[in-house]
């Protein structure tokens, strides 16, 4: 739970769901997040095996970022909870 608790974790693997993103397009979906923040916890995923770090040979060189199949799980339960939490919210509403 910690790992997924952590500032911008849960918002980083919500936009790997589509696929494979470069740091620039992260930080660009993470508006507001550091590039040292992002770089830290781009780097904690791929420690924990939530991600893989893919170089693709351009020029410059890229570096993707891609869920893996535990990366996969975990977007699984993040979905969970954000659909429990959507009919949360519209419980609370219609009690309103």
């Amino acid at each position: 739970m910690s790992l997924v608790t952590g500032a911008w974790t849960a918002d980083l693997i919500w936009f790997l769901r589509a696929g494979e993103r470069c740091f620039s397009e992260l930080e660009s979906d993470l508006k507001g997040i550091s590039a040292k923040v992002l770089t830290s916890r781009l780097r904690l995923l791929e420690r924990e095996g939530v991600l893989d770090r893919i170089p693709k040979p351009t020029s410059p060189p890229t570096v993707f970022y891609g869920l893996t199949p535990l990366g996969h799980e975990l977007l699984a339960a993040i979905t969970t909870i954000m659909d429990i939490g959507r009919r949360l919210k519209m419980r609370a509403n219609a009690i309103s």
